[in-house]
């Protein structure tokens, strides 16, 4: 019998040049697909409806992306199928939607970027924060692409830890490049190479660009959804994410968010 099916994934961003199918390369939905069609789960994602709820750029990570498709699979041996036959994508739960269920109309998405506070004035960095939070033309923080770029920007919270400036970022829906271009305006002021002001004329439509942060710092927390997800932690999850702390990616903000969550 079909169902509709929705799946929380997590992956290191590095070995995929992005989330997004692309005529060549890996990406996470070529992955996806991939494994879905090699366990049977689907015959093509056009036929299954195969939809990602956020796209994230070559070399962020994701803790929370939702995939949502049709299938007659089991419910029950669907992650575990699913974690055998990918790489590099880790499934970890699951939940039955409505056919009206659309992946990327999310109630908030939730970003958290890591960024060294060495030589950063981490009070300048909350009032920068505080400025971009709320409803603005993002159109000098994006990279365009046609959309509408008045967003609404829920919250920006900062913490910091051993060293380590946490920023995390609510919002409805991102633009393109958005939250690496807000990092990196904060991240000027920070160092006291730009001024509020400046990000405030910016706001306001002043061509100003303060670069763009790298984004292995970068990782999709969650994509929240009114919809509750049946989690079931493979037990492979342990042993990768144990794998990944031998490499450098034990510095970054996949494995230390990762940890934290499996705590």
């Amino acid at each position: 019998m079909v169902w509709h099916a929705a799946v929380k994934l997590a992956y290191d961003g590095r070995p995929f040049i992005g989330s997004q199918r692309q005529p060549e390369g890996r990406t996470v939905e070529s992955e996806t697909i991939t494994a879905l069609q090699r366990i049977g789960a689907i015959t093509s994602p056009e036929e299954s409806r195969f939809f990602l709820a956020s796209r994230t750029d070559r070399g962020v990570s994701a803790l929370g992306n939702v995939a949502a498709f049709k299938t007659s699979f089991s419910r029950e041996a669907l992650l575990r199928a699913l974690n055998a036959a990918a790489k590099d994508v880790l499934f970890y739960a699951w939940a039955e939607v409505p056919d009206t269920f659309k992946p990327r109309r999310a109630r908030e998405r939730w970003y958290r970027y890591l960024l060294p506070s060495h030589g950063l004035d981490v009070e300048a960095v909350k009032q920068c924060a505080t400025l971009l939070e709320g409803r603005h033309d993002f159109r000098r923080f994006c990279k365009p692409n046609g959309r509408p770029t008045v967003r609404t920007l829920n919250s920006i919270e900062i913490e910091v830890c051993d060293g380590i400036i946490v920023v995390d970022l609510r919002a409805r829906e991102f633009l393109h490049n958005m939250v690496r271009r807000m990092v990196a305006a904060m991240t000027e002021v920070g160092a006291g190479r730009v001024s509020l002001e400046a990000v405030s004329r910016a706001l306001e439509g002043e061509a100003i660009s303060f670069g763009l942060a790298p984004p292995e710092p970068l990782t999709l927390m969650d994509v929240s959804h009114d919809i509750v997800f049946n989690v079931q932690y493979p037990p492979t999850l342990r042993r990768k994410v144990a794998a990944y702390q031998i490499d450098v990616l034990s510095r970054s903000a996949f494995v230390q968010s990762l940890c934290e969550r499996l705590e």
